[in-house]
């Protein structure tokens, strides 16, 4: 028996080693056979032997061009490698061959959608459907891009299409019901939230879409509202959308009302008040719903004079801050149309605030189909002399949100060109005729509540340092799907012969399952600054943040030890790292640095992260940013002065509480330290 058949009896075996061994010694004899490096390749793809096998399937192709499963298997080693680019050339070489395999379609799909090629990605997944229309994955996909670029109705197809594959999966129902509530089909995504309830109750998101489903149905009349739905479970038959719904409520009335409790505890009014009056036509006398029902209203009037409170104060004061007090009010009660009126006058009163970085503002508009006004009216302000550079950036955002990129990139342009104009006059003469750059030379990634906007405001203070025209953009993390244009629009032009550098800085991106791999895909020898802060003081100043901006209202011990008891099962020796990734934002999980940069350092080489201690950079900002500094490659720099910004005051937390999180976060801790060979002292 030759090596060649040997090592075919190796793979029938599943003894990759050998099999491995066989094909080297099979090619050292023959090393014209092509099909040897083939099987080779095999071998070591079962090793995950990534760069190997890719080399060994490039061998295989040089030695014969016309076998198409060389390439297959290449693409799917450069993927797993990130390779994206090399595996679309690899599956596009392969279709040329094989046009007709439906796997080899999609995984070019996969290819395109990494490297933000929405459009081709598109294209390919509908190839590989109409190959194979019951291929699951694909469906799903599709509507994932379909749905992050706005093309609602082709992605409603596409999630349909899912959930029939797929009707065990509830999160594809959940991506339905939000496509529906974006095209205000109140009622159909309304049902299909209900639905969910039924089969996962604690889906915190779906609960917070059917209140707000719920809110937007009940805009004009909420006892007209209220008595459509209570007719609707008395009658069934006569309301098709619910019939499934409304049965599930009949059947499992407990299950409603933790639910209904659930968007009282987060001020959904009218979506618990809707379902109070459902559970009172099944269950008429139970006490514990009349209760509920008048504790509810009860904090519907308390609501209502808070509300009050923000009226007169526009009454007496009609200022811009007033006017967003008064709309952030609204929004909280989910009274979107008023909220839209209220902030539109807040925008004429004071035009130069930065509205671009409200996320709120923006999905009040979006919700009440009045994004085309905003743009008019931030037009209106440009087209006015003497324009600050948060008008531009109002009116890029605007433009942005309606899927006008190309003209947002336009304005982006211009707004970075006033800001090295106004900021940098001498290097403002040379840039002007400068071709857009290839895009930041550093980031600053997070983490939030450490220190990133201090740190920030010290980089850019160096005279070898040029700012981008925001500090966050969250684009690696949130707007990967406005394209690269778009980010790089953000930057100054910058030749190569001048020896400067800009940057921003997202603590979004630290805990973004998606952002590592894009980012090094584009810029791959981009230097990453990382500053990691006592967790337990990060998760409480992280939890008090989001309360000052009012989108936390649940106090902070229930919500710590509410988290901790879930985290708490994920055993600190038996959890993969990814575990914590299904966790992104939460509290107390994003304070469990690892297992976040882990993913970081899997595809960077060390040398590209800074990491710091935030303490230390606090106690000690003049030593820290001489390190940064050099880690960059700049000449050492005395800034005057190290203000702290973004800083938050709080009272503290209970010593119990606090060492409930200590607790937590000690063998966290231990394997951070261990892991990076440095001690933080926490």
């Amino acid at each position: 028996m030759n090596y060649y058949e040997l090592g075919e009896k190796f793979l029938e075996q599943q003894q990759w080693e050998e099999a491995v061994t066989s094909y080297r010694q099979a090619i050292k004899l023959n090393p014209t056979f092509s099909w040897s490096y083939y099987k080779l390749g095999q071998a070591l793809t079962q090793l995950q032997k990534w760069e190997e096998a890719i080399t060994t399937y490039q061998k295989s192709i040089e030695l014969n061009s016309n076998f198409p499963w060389s390439y297959h298997h290449l693409g799917n080693a450069l993927l797993q490698l990130e390779k994206w680019e090399e595996a679309v050339n690899a599956y596009r070489n392969f279709l040329k061959l094989n046009s007709d395999n439906y796997w080899a379609y999609h995984k070019l799909g996969d290819a395109l959608f990494k490297i933000g090629e929405f459009d081709a990605a598109i294209i390919y997944y509908q190839k590989a459907i109409r190959l194979n229309p019951e291929i699951k994955g694909t469906h799903q996909k599709l509507a994932d891009i379909l749905f992050q670029i706005g093309k609602l109705e082709a992605a409603e197809i596409a999630y349909r299409h899912t959930i029939k594959l797929n009707p065990e999966v509830v999160w594809y129902r959940q991506c339905l019901g939000d496509v529906l509530l974006r095209q205000k089909r109140l009622d159909e995504a309304i049902a299909t939230y209900l639905e969910i309830a039924q089969i996962t109750p604690n889906q915190t998101w779906m609960h917070l879409q059917l209140g707000d489903a719920f809110a937007q149905l009940c805009q004009s009349n909420l006892d007209e509202t209220i008595n459509y739905y209570c007719q609707a479970i008395k009658n069934p038959n006569q309301y098709p959308i619910y019939q499934k719904s409304l049965y599930l409520i009949k059947t499992n009335p407990e299950l409603y009302l933790e639910l209904g409790n659930y968007l009282a505890q987060e001020n959904q009014i009218y979506g618990a008040v809707i379902i109070y009056y459902l559970l009172l036509e099944i269950l008429p006398s139970q006490i514990n719903i009349h209760q509920q029902l008048d504790q509810i209203f009860r904090q519907k009037i308390k609501l209502e004079q808070q509300l009050n409170t923000f009226y007169s104060a526009v009454k007496t004061e009609g200022d811009s801050q007033s006017y967003y007090n008064l709309g952030l009010a609204l929004t909280k009660q989910q009274k979107w149309l008023e909220a839209t009126i209220v902030y539109h006058r807040a925008i004429e009163l004071n035009p130069d605030f930065a509205w671009w970085s409200d996320i709120r503002l923006w999905e009040t508009f979006r919700k009440q189909g009045k994004l085309q006004k905003i743009v008019d009216l931030f037009q209106e302000f440009i087209n006015h002399s003497n324009n600050s550079l948060c008008r531009y950036l109002n009116l890029a955002e605007a433009l942005t949100q309606v899927n006008r990129n190309t003209e947002a990139i336009e304005i982006y342009q211009t707004a970075s060109q006033q800001q090295i104009q106004q900021n940098y006059p001498n290097f403002f003469l040379k840039s002007q005729k400068l071709p857009q750059i290839s895009g930041p030379n550093f980031l600053v990634i997070g983490v939030k509540k450490g220190g990133t906007t201090s740190i920030y405001n010290y980089l850019i203070q160096h005279p070898q340092i040029l700012p981008g025209i925001k500090k966050e953009i969250d684009f690696w993390s949130s707007y990967f799907h406005r394209g690269l244009d778009w980010y790089r629009a953000h930057f100054p032009a910058i030749p190569e012969s001048e020896k400067l550098l800009t940057g921003e800085a997202s603590p979004s991106y630290f805990d973004s399952p998606d952002s590592p791999s894009r980012l090094f895909h584009f810029f791959p020898e981009i230097k990453l600054i990382v500053l990691l802060r006592n967790p337990a003081d990060r998760t409480i100043s992280s939890y008090y943040h989001e309360v000052r901006l009012k989108a936390e209202n649940i106090s902070v011990e229930e919500v710590i030890n509410s988290r901790l008891e879930k985290l708490i099962k994920i055993s600190s020796s038996l959890a993969r790292e990814k575990d914590y990734w299904n966790y992104r934002g939460d509290y107390i999980a994003s304070s469990v640095y690892l297992d976040w940069l882990k993913e970081w350092l899997n595809i960077f080489p060390r040398e590209q992260l800074l990491i710091l201690c935030s303490e230390e950079f606090y106690s000690d900002p003049k030593t820290t940013m001489k390190q940064v500094f050099n880690f960059l490659d700049l000449p050492d720099y005395q800034i005057k002065d190290y203000p702290t910004f973004n800083a938050g005051s709080y009272a503290s937390i209970s010593k119990s509480l606090r060492q409930k999180l200590n607790d937590y976060f000690h063998s966290h801790n231990k394997r951070l330290e261990e892991y990076l060979g440095m001690k933080f002292g926490w």
